[in-house]
């Protein structure tokens, strides 16, 4: 049995052979697809669906923050042969806005983005093991009983900002094997340090039932309703793109993006991502082998939720899996037991295998780690690449994605997803080498009932886009109050040097916790 293509494309590559690559900036290319004079004709429409209209009826795609423009107000759009830049401005003259565009996306920005910060406090720091001082990574930061969250990166430095109205509440910091700790969130922008205790494991209070590996994955389906999220939600998300070459970057791609998310019992909806902005770095050099580019990063990324999503190695295709006990862990102070899954045999088709952490009490899933079998990853070429350059010898070697959860109220919801691929690849003609790691992160960093709002076809991201090719450096206090996961010192050096700041961190003296 087949996995779900969703899963299998999580990654996909299209390579294009090439010597030099100049980024698109402004103006290069429909410099005046503002200009151009088009013709509408609506007595009332709301703005939401007016820009669904343009999409439609002129191929424009929007960019746009929903907290700065009213998509839900009605408008008199009547005009003949006028600017888009002219019908826009006078459609949102009560805004501080500003438009800008690449190619035929049109891209809508708050004049005034500072001013939205001086409702949120910022809270920076690193995380650190008590037992050694060491970082920690990807550590789960959120506030208690709110669906804010955000994550430390690899060198376990974060940023947070957190709306002041929520100061005096606390922020939780939980981690696989080590015991939950909190901090309050202060009046101002404060830098602190947070040591986690490791944690053994107790089994004293839990009551511990005999069950076979394949029961503990039953009983995962069985408490979806109980588990998770059964009314419709809308995800706020921070999704970041890497490409390394032979261990330089070579371009990264950031965007802050919108999913719509049906309820968890309704196991076949896929997922719907919008993009709202981002901001690429892309190195203006040779490029020895082949140019990558990352198809449908969003709109693919959204659908990996394994608690919703389980098929791939249960329901029908249980039968094609053999499930073991691999002993207990400790995941967000909840006692899990570790089951792992790995292929009965392996015919034609996609196989993983890899290691689910299911809560010892109620059976959700809160961790999910795996990656293609070593056979499958043999074959792996015809499904990761969609086209390879001419004379290059493309060959994966290494694939592996990281699900986890956090706890919101009585519920568990998506906290993030990690894709890691590695691909050899060898220009036969010009016998040259080059080991490409490619890096995607998706962040949930908020949450909403959707009130029964989707996201448009027209305004979601497509399985066929290039999350590069639909960014440009807009704004220059990018994030404004966007959550996001804290780049390595490395990371942020590429972005210091386009002269884009990512989250500045107070020079405050940073309180050890």
């Amino acid at each position: 049995m087949i996995a779900p293509l969703k899963l299998i494309l999580i990654i996909a590559i299209v390579f294009a052979h090439s010597c030099t690559y100049a980024q698109d900036k402004p103006g290069d290319k429909d410099e005046h697809v503002l200009d151009e004079k088009i013709e509408l004709n609506y007595k009332s429409i709301k703005i939401e669906a007016l820009l669904d209209s343009l999409h439609h009826l002129y191929n424009y795609d929007f960019s746009y923050d929903p907290s700065n423009l009213p998509v839900d107000s009605l408008v008199q759009a009547i005009y003949q042969r006028q600017s888009l830049y002219h019908i826009l401005s006078e459609l949102f003259r009560h805004y501080s806005l500003t438009f800008s565009s690449v190619r035929r996306q049109i891209m809508i920005a708050h004049h005034s983005p500072n001013a939205a910060l001086l409702d949120y406090v910022s809270i920076s720091g690193t995380v650190v093991s008590a037992d050694n001082n060491q970082p920690i990574p990807f550590v789960n930061i959120a506030v208690k009983g709110q669906p804010l969250g955000t994550t430390s990166n690899t060198e376990g430095d974060f940023t947070f900002l957190v709306p002041r109205k929520y100061v005096g509440q606390q922020v939780i910091l939980s981690s696989i094997a080590y015991r939950n700790d909190s901090v309050p969130i202060p009046q101002s922008d404060t830098a602190i340090i947070v040591s986690l205790q490791p944690q053994t494991i107790e089994l004293k209070e839990i009551k511990v039932v005999l069950l076979s590996p394949y029961e503990i994955v039953k009983r995962i389906i069985e408490n979806r309703e109980r588990n998770y999220f059964t009314n419709p939600v809308l995800l706020t998300a921070f999704f970041r793109e890497s490409i390394k070459q032979d261990g330089k970057y070579i371009e990264v791609s950031e965007a802050a993006i919108e999913i719509f998310k049906s309820s968890y019992l309704h196991t076949h909806d896929n997922e719907e991502a919008r993009f709202i902005k981002g901001r690429k770095k892309v190195e203006d050099k040779k490029v020895a082998v082949a140019r990558l580019k990352l198809a449908g990063g969003p709109a693919l990324f959204s659908t990996v939720d394994v608690a919703k999503h389980l098929d791939f190695i249960g329901g029908q295709n249980a039968h094609n899996y053999t499930y073991t006990y691999q002993g207990q862990d400790i995941v967000n102070d909840r006692v899990v037991y570790k089951i792992g899954f790995t292929p009965v045999s392996e015919l034609n088709g996609i196989y993983y295998e890899g290691e689910l952490s299911v809560d010892m009490a109620t059976f959700a899933l809160l961790r999910a780690e795996f990656g293609m079998t070593k056979k499958t990853l043999r074959n792996s070429n015809k499904y990761l690449i969609r086209k390879n350059a001419k004379k290059v010898k493309s060959t994966p070697v290494y694939t592996r994605y990281i699900v986890d959860y956090r706890p919101y109220k009585d519920k568990w919801m998506l906290n993030s997803v990690r894709g890691d691929l590695i691909i050899n690849m060898q220009d036969k003609r010009n016998k040259i080498k080059s080991v490409y790691e490619i890096t995607s992160d998706m962040l949930i960093t908020n949450a909403r009932p959707s009130q029964g709002k989707r996201i448009r076809y027209s305004e979601a991201f497509k399985t066929k886009y290039v999350l590069a090719d639909k960014i440009v450096d807009y704004d220059p206090d990018f994030w404004q109050n966007y959550n996001v996961i804290r780049p390595e010192e490395e990371l942020e050096n590429i972005f210091k040097q386009a002269a884009v700041e990512i989250n500045v961190v107070p020079s405050t003296k940073k309180t050890k916790y």
